[in-house]
């Protein structure tokens, strides 16, 4: 399956892109508003938003995106703030090669660091499992931090090279 890529995000791309989030069953439906929020600041103001967007697309339809950025007050430290791939399309490889060209990109502004915050919940046990597999080392758990028995996960990863 071909997948093509974007950075730039178009205001009809949130429909869509509300659909992915929920097709994982993950997000509950305030971190939808928040995910859109966050799209929106960048559909608004571009980079000077402080993100940036990676979007997959096939057929000429979204399948997949990532909201990351610079994080603030750090010399070259990056957060990925949002990574979602529709849920007919996991297991597929699209979400690794999301992945490498995110990080690519980090890289080649500077970045020496990422971090990428996720749910304890057992049903992210796939999500913490991708990160693990592209390197991401778990750094800390808060427990209790998003509701009593869901923790927050925090993983980094230092770039050393790029991936191309």
């Amino acid at each position: 399956m071909a997948f093509t890529f974007r950075n730039a995000l178009r205001a009809g791309d949130l429909e869509e892109l509300t659909f992915i989030m929920e097709s994982t069953g993950l997000f509950y439906d305030y971190e939808i508003q928040v995910a859109l929020e966050v799209l929106g600041a960048f559909l608004e103001r571009g980079k000077a938003s402080g993100y940036c967007c990676l979007v997959a697309e096939h057929d000429n339809h979204c399948v997949g995106y990532a909201v990351y950025g610079p994080t603030p007050c750090t010399r070259s430290g990056w957060d990925i703030y949002w990574m979602a791939v529709s849920k007919d399309l996991q297991g597929k490889g699209l979400g690794s090669e999301m992945m490498i060209r995110i990080e690519n990109m980090i890289a080649r502004q500077g970045g020496t660091q990422i971090w990428i915050e996720t749910s304890g919940r057992q049903d992210y046990v796939p999500t913490r499992g991708f990160y693990k597999k592209h390197d991401y080392v778990m750094m800390a758990e808060l427990a209790d931090f998003y509701a009593p028995g869901d923790s927050k996960v925090i993983y980094g990863k230092k770039l050393y090279l790029y991936k191309d």
